[in-house]
């Protein structure tokens, strides 16, 4: 659900490059991927915006123009969070949380 909402909420709009992607194209891209920054950066909405599969798989996150589009502040916040410990994270309030927004017509958290 929580990328179903990034995608709705970037309009399907690659945030790197500005194409247009659909379908299997439409990724929900993550600027520090789960492997590096855990799970308080996994569904952190500042985190994560639409990237096509060009930019996504083929330019591996195409990180550098990720970063100038968050600009330094936002991308000094999301480092800092970076590898946070989370104890019993709500998934489920989660899940819940971002059905309800998509069913609700608002892209906004």
């Amino acid at each position: 659900m929580f990328a179903e909402w990034i995608k709705k909420r970037d309009k399907n709009t690659c945030y790197t490059c500005g194409a247009k992607a659909e379908g299997y194209g439409c990724h929900a891209g993550h600027f520090i991927p789960k492997a590096a920054g855990g799970l308080a950066l996994y569904f952190h909405p500042d985190n994560v915006h639409v990237q096509c599969a060009r930019c996504n798989l083929f330019l591996a996150g195409n990180q550098y123009v990720y970063g100038q589009k968050l600009g330094a502040e936002k991308v000094a916040e999301l480092y800092k969070l970076q590898n946070a410990v989370v104890k019993d994270y709500p998934f489920e309030a989660e899940i819940e949380r971002y059905t309800k927004l998509l069913t609700q017509n608002h892209p906004e958290g």
